[in-house]
């Protein structure tokens, strides 16, 4: 028994230590647990919930973009030709449109899809599968007008909210079209002026930042914030669209008659250099510019160059006269043919015996041998500096797109025929801007003035800032220029382009028939048929070309194109009140004995 108490007290005295080091080490580890537990703690209520808050903030906040208003592109007289209208998407959270009510009853994705059909003029079932789901966006349907997403709006349908965009929109339709161009699906620009003014047409997007509500309404007093959009400048051409539509009923009804591939009027003003008309046939409505062929819509007056052909005889007659080289009645004995020192032969159009004809007479006869007999006094650099001083090879400074400068090769590069065929527009080219231009020149006293297409940019807020005038240039002697003008009188009134005269009015002019090149494989395929001409011609205020290409029913410039100048012009004067002239002109002698 005594030795049983003495082992029980040894083995006490024996566990004393250990016991103590094992609720030491207890004490420890209970320590440690509540010291990370409360670390866990301040984390989970410090910092993850700072977390969690942004993640649940990011969750509620929407971005919507403030689509900028695209500018307008106007006529002259402020005739809309090209504007952006506001349509809109119609979106769903498809969470919340499941807890749609109707009367206090649970109706859901079904029952919006019912009260949602009837503004929408569409069956139930269309709109069904769309709002159906677990998406927080869907769209539902796209080009909404305004009136539309009003009467959507007052269903109050839960989880139904739109998006606002712009579609390009061209009030004229065809009336210019092929010179306003249009816009792609996705609003990228395509043509024309919507192409060329992009930058400053386009405007910048602003944005839009909120706070969503459960139900998808925005929380007012949460994070908002607002970048307003830039709205982009507006487009004042210099088109007068009475005249456009005119000239383009008139230029299309020419090319169907005389079965031509494309035909074109430009009229600018001489003494401003506004292009109050550049019409197209074919032409494009820019609402649905699928309708038409690629090359029918962009603008081929600026894009299409041809051999001008006899009009570029002026830039002839006007260097010879510059250069006191010959005078309207000095004599010549032309011939139907005609051999050059280098043995290169050239013929007039149709044959004849030798004919005593002045210089005006030339002109007024479009003779190709009588051209050359007097050109041939010009240096070929004097034939060449004058042609890139009338404009030929240089573009217009429109810069229109993909608008061509013509052909102009350095007079180094001509060959033996070249050098002469350049006098009366072959081996030269140009589009219908730059002959025009040659015409204008000419009639404005020999000062050139460039064309312009845009009067000026319109600021948001309605101030114009006008476009700057190009510089004018003189181009040939205010003599040399004024005795052009008579003997182009001449041709007008006794020669080639009698077709072009207007009953009241005196015009100067000139007819051009020229081989066109053929598309492919070189050589020429058909005819350009053209009139350049001015009236009033005693004090010209307007200078108008028509161009047709190809025409398979008659082709020489006397009879496809003058006659439409005529009526265009004879509207012109009609539409911008002009006074007929008073005076008869005096004419220059055409022949000698």
């Amino acid at each position: 028994m005594g030795s049983a108490k003495t082992r029980l007290k040894k083995k006490r005295k024996g566990g004393g230590p250990n016991l103590r080091w094992r609720m030491g080490f207890i004490a420890a580890v209970s320590v440690l647990v509540l010291l990370i537990t409360s670390v866990r703690l301040v984390s989970i209520q410090g910092m993850d919930s700072m977390k969690l808050a942004e993640k649940a903030l990011s969750n509620r906040l929407v971005t919507r973009t403030l689509p900028a208003d695209r500018g307008q592109i106007l006529a002259a007289d402020g005739t809309v030709l090209a504007d952006s209208v506001s349509r809109y998407q119609l979106v769903v959270d498809q969470q919340n449109v499941a807890q749609y009510e109707v009367d206090g009853k649970l109706v859901g994705a079904w029952g919006a899809a019912e009260a949602l059909s009837k503004p929408l003029k569409t069956d139930p079932g269309v709109l069904y599968p769309k709002l159906v789901g677990d998406k927080r966006w869907n769209p539902v349907a796209k080009g909404l007008t305004s009136e539309t997403w009003s009467a959507v709006k007052k269903l109050e349908v839960l989880g139904i909210s739109a998006e606002e965009y712009s579609v390009r929109s061209y009030p004229a339709g065809g009336v210019a079209g092929n010179l306003v161009g249009f816009l792609s699906s996705d609003g990228t620009a395509q043509a024309g002026l919507e192409s060329a003014y992009d930058e400053q047409l386009s405007g910048k997007d602003g944005q839009q930042q909120y706070e969503r509500g459960a139900r998808g309404e925005i929380i007012p007093l949460g994070d908002n914030n607002m970048k307003d959009a830039v709205d982009g400048q507006g487009l004042q051409t210099t088109i007068d669209p009475a005249m456009q539509y005119y000239a383009q009923q008139a230029i299309e009804e020419q090319r169907k008659k005389h079965e031509a591939e494309s035909a074109s009027i430009v009229i600018k003003e001489i003494k401003t250099g506004r292009i109050i008309t550049a019409a197209d046939a074919p032409t494009v409505d820019p609402n649905s510019p699928g309708k038409v062929d690629g090359p029918d819509r962009g603008s081929r007056i600026f894009t299409d160059m041809f051999e001008p052909g006899s009009t570029a005889k002026m830039v002839t007659a006007a260097a010879l006269l510059d250069q006191g080289l010959v005078t309207p009645e000095q004599e010549f004995t032309v011939p139907d043919k005609w051999k050059a020192p280098n043995d290169e032969e050239f013929r007039d159009s149709h044959e004849h015996p030798d004919e005593k004809l002045t210089f005006a007479g030339i002109l007024a006869q479009s003779s190709n041998t009588g051209t050359v007999l007097a050109g041939k006094e010009l240096t070929e650099a004097q034939r060449y500096e004058y042609m890139k001083k009338f404009g030929f090879g240089t573009s217009s400074g429109i810069d229109f797109p993909a608008e061509t400068s013509g052909i102009l090769h350095p007079y180094e590069e001509w060959d033996g025929r070249t050098k002469y065929t350049v006098m009366f527009g072959q081996g030269v080219a140009a589009n219908a801007i730059q002959t025009t231009d040659v015409i204008s020149t000419i009639a404005n006293g020999g000062v050139h003035v460039p064309s312009r297409l845009v009067d000026g940019m319109i600021s948001p807020n309605g101030r114009t800032i006008s476009t700057p005038a190009g510089e004018k240039e003189r181009v040939v002697s205010k003599k040399a220029a004024d005795e052009t003008l008579r003997m182009l009188e001449g041709v007008v009134a006794e020669g080639t382009g009698k077709s072009a005269q207007v009953s009241g009015y005196r015009v100067a002019g000139k007819t051009g028939t020229a081989q066109a090149p053929a598309a492919e494989g070189g050589g020429y395929d058909g005819y350009t048929a053209s009139f350049v001409g001015v009236l009033p011609a005693e004090d010209p205020e307007l200078a108008i070309s028509v161009t047709l290409q190809r025409p398979r029913n008659g082709y020489y410039g006397g009879q496809a194109a003058a006659p439409v100048f005529s009526d265009v012009a004879g509207f012109a004067m009609r539409h911008l009140k002009i006074p007929p002239s008073t005076q008869k002109p005096d004419l220059p002698a055409r022949e000698w004995k």
